[in-house]
């Protein structure tokens, strides 16, 4: 809370306070300068100014290109889903704890990530987000996102539990959601 205080006054204090208090003809002499030009970081200031006047005025429609990577990413995470339910077979419980005759599965989907039916329900969740451009389905996605990652790290403790070294070993080889 006071961390809070202390930020709003420092706010107020730098808004009062915003006479500009720089050497205008100092700052014009060093932006002309060509022998360094280029070594400074002048793109990024070009990128900040192009993406700052494209998020004030968009000048592209990008909802088709969202609605493709939408639809692509929808189906990508089905296939994952259904390949990861096939390699699964008498192991699939929608419970973090393993079935009591579950085999440890690493072929398949499990090759490229240990977790791959909750990797399709994020990447279909955001999917969907994406192709409807609904901002109230991303904030569920990303809530989604967090509550698959929690049961994921709480199934993994249940998995080495019931495999010991030989999920350990799997661990250090594989991703958990493919790509982190």
């Amino acid at each position: 809370m006071e961390k809070g205080r202390e930020f709003l006054g420092d706010l107020r204090d730098g808004v009062s306070e915003s006479s500009l208090k720089i050497d205008v003809s100092e700052l014009s002499k060093e932006l002309s300068d060509t022998d360094d030009f280029g070594k400074r970081g002048e793109l990024f200031v070009v990128g900040q100014v192009a993406l700052g006047l494209l998020v004030v005025a968009p000048i592209v429609d990008l909802e088709p290109l969202a609605r493709i990577l939408g639809f692509g990413a929808m189906n990508l995470a089905l296939a994952i889903i259904w390949a990861g339910v096939g390699s699964l077979g008498e192991s699939l419980t929608p419970l973090p704890q393993p079935r009591k005759k579950a085999e440890l599965t690493t072929d398949g989907m499990f090759k490229y990530m240990r977790h791959p039916l909750y990797t399709g329900l994020i990447l279909g969740s955001f999917g969907l987000a994406i192709f409807t451009s609904s901002m109230s389905r991303g904030v569920f996605a990303v809530a989604l996102t967090v509550l698959l990652y929690f049961k994921a790290v709480f199934e993994e403790e249940q998995l080495i539990n019931k495999f010991g070294r030989q999920y350990l070993r799997y661990r250090e080889k594989v991703k958990r959601f493919g790509i982190f």
